[in-house]
């Protein structure tokens, strides 16, 4: 009897019943088989990567092969997060309009070491008040001419301006009429002494007569004085007393120094009066620069401190100075105190109002020529109360990290920067002021200098007991932001709260306007307007009411309303 599946096999016409081609198709039927269940494996992979086709381990380092380099890219902006860096997100908007540039740090050798002294200000430079002088109308009248222009330099005695005088005319006819009593008593007292010698006259008559001549000639002297005393020379006033004729009265102006004009008051044609001041002269062959200091720097800058002195109006040029003046008063908002530097100004290079840099001792500084030092521009160096920070950008557009660093005096236009940045770094070089306003406005507390941080300020901290009922519900400070514009002060109405420390930032956007200097009357305060630099004021408002502010020409104006 046949088997049926014997039967079934050999109904195949491509079975073969010998052992070797069953082992074929067997071999057949497992490749089959693995290249389906490869086939699974597959998909059973798709679906769980979400058929994005990546491995989990997406992300994490692929090491290079051995041997190989791994690749650096030319400019990296990585920056390694440390302790106390104030991350800062700029907008795109605000980014594309405030000009932000960024350099690499870079690394020098031969500048100062680190260690030495590095205290560091801005200040003003002002004319020498002690050469200052004041130039005034000696008599009243009407100005017929004006010789002299802002700027100009004079001489001494070098005629400024042309007086017609009232004043004058009346002094040279009292002369005139004193001259002629004098030659009447001379001529009395002579006719006297020949009357007395013959006996027609007493001794008594005689004195008279005597004692009438010396007055008058008194009065002649007094009269005589007077018109030297305004403007006229021994020479003019004897030459008037011959001509027996009064002379055009024009009272010639003339300085009393040797300088430059720094200001005048008067044009052609106005009348002015006795002491009216019309000009003012002042030598600036040597000038002040008045800087402020904090608390922390007083027992390191004293009297005859040496001070170097860099602007950037001249960035290849230094000038030295020493400290010839330190205010005793505290300023009880800044904590500062103003210091005044006295200091050679050849070819009067500095011009009054300049706003330079100044550093305390950098003269004498260490300066070693092999140890490298990384050093930033000048402009990166932004000062926060009493710290200096610089802003570094980070691998993400428009993001930027606030540090602080120790510094050195500038040499050529850069700062070395002793801690804080690495050769590389990518700093903000230009634009540095906007990162500086935007990092007080994230944490306003900041700019207190580091004394202030930890006494505080007595207003702001410390509220008096009085106080307190309208402070309790309120906000620790309250702040607005006041423009310099081409218009004026923009907004040019500030509303405070009474009672609550308020913090008013000034920003001068514009080069042409008289706004370089603000002022508020009434809570005494007089503020210099760098421009594109912002300028925070600090006050707390104690009454009611409407208080102005101006500035320095009191042209621009604007409002302070307390409620």
């Amino acid at each position: 009897m046949t088997n049926k599946a014997d039967g079934a096999m050999n109904q195949d016409p491509g079975y073969d019943k010998t052992p070797t081609k069953r082992s074929a198709v067997l071999r057949r039927w497992i490749v089959l088989g693995t290249i389906v269940l490869l086939a699974a494996t597959v998909a059973t992979v798709w679906l769980v990567t979400g058929g994005t086709g990546r491995s989990t381990l997406a992300g994490r380092p692929v090491p290079a092969p051995e041997g190989a380099p791994v690749p650096i890219p030319a400019e990296s902006s990585v920056v390694t997060s440390r302790p106390g860096d104030i991350v800062i997100a700029i907008s795109p908007n605000k980014l594309a309009n405030g000009q932000i540039k960024t350099e690499s740090v870079t690394v020098q050798t031969g500048l100062p070491a680190a260690g030495a002294i590095n205290i560091r200000t801005t200040g003003t430079v002002t004319s020498n008040a002690y050469k200052e002088t004041p130039v005034s109308a000696i008599a009243g009248g009407i100005v017929r001419e004006v010789n002299v222009q802002l700027g100009d330099r004079v001489s001494r005695g070098q005629p400024l301006a042309m007086i017609f005088s009232s004043e004058l005319a009346d002094a040279e006819a009292g002369f005139l009429k004193m001259a002629a009593e004098v030659d009447e008593h001379h001529q009395h007292h002579h006719r006297t002494i020949e009357l007395l010698e013959i006996g027609a006259v007493s001794r008594e008559e005689m004195e008279q007569a005597t004692s009438m001549n010396r007055t008058a000639e008194a009065n002649l002297a007094a009269a005589r004085q007077r018109l030297v005393l305004l403007g006229m020379s021994e020479r003019q006033v004897d030459d008037l007393r011959k001509a027996q004729k009064i002379a055009p009265p024009q009272l010639a102006v003339g300085s009393p120094v040797s300088g430059s004009v720094i200001a005048r008051t008067v044009n052609t044609g106005e009348v002015v009066m006795q002491g009216k001041e019309m000009f003012r002269v002042a030598d600036l062959s040597t000038v002040w620069v008045v800087g402020q200091i904090y608390e922390k720097d007083f027992q390191a800058v004293n009297i005859g401190t040496l001070a170097t002195i860099t602007s950037s109006a001249y960035p290849d040029k230094t000038l030295r100075g020493r400290v010839s003046y330190i205010d005793p008063r505290v300023d009880p908002q800044t904590r500062t105190a103003q210091v005044r530097i006295e200091l050679s100004n050849p070819r009067e290079s500095l011009k009054l109002g300049m706003f330079v840099d100044v550093n305390f001792g950098g003269a004498t500084q260490a300066v070693s020529s092999s140890q490298a030092v990384t050093v930033v521009p000048r402009q990166a160096i932004q000062t926060i109360g009493s710290r200096e920070v610089l802003f570094l950008a980070t691998e993400r557009a428009g993001e930027f990290r606030q540090r602080e660093v120790s510094t050195g005096p500038e040499v050529n236009g850069m700062i070395p920067v002793y801690s804080g940045v690495n050769a590389g770094d990518r700093v903000v070089s230009e634009g540095s002021f906007l990162l500086r306003a935007e990092s007080l406005k994230l944490n306003p507390a900041q700019s207190q200098s580091h004394a202030s941080a930890q006494t505080g300020n007595a207003e702001m901290a410390e509220p008096r007991p009085h106080d307190r009922s309208a402070i309790k519900d309120e906000p620790g400070t309250q702040e607005e932001t006041v423009m310099v514009t081409a218009n004026g002060f923009k907004p040019d109405t500030i509303k405070l709260k009474l009672g609550i420390p308020a913090k008013i930032t000034f920003l001068r956007q514009l080069d042409e306007t008289c706004a370089t200097t603000v002022v508020i009357p009434d809570f005494n305060v007089k503020r210099a307007l760098p421009l594109n630099e912002p300028v925070a004021i600090e006050l707390t408002p104690r009454k009611q009411g409407v208080f102005k502010f101006t500035c320095g020409m009191g042209m621009l104006t604007g409002k302070i309303i307390v409620q």
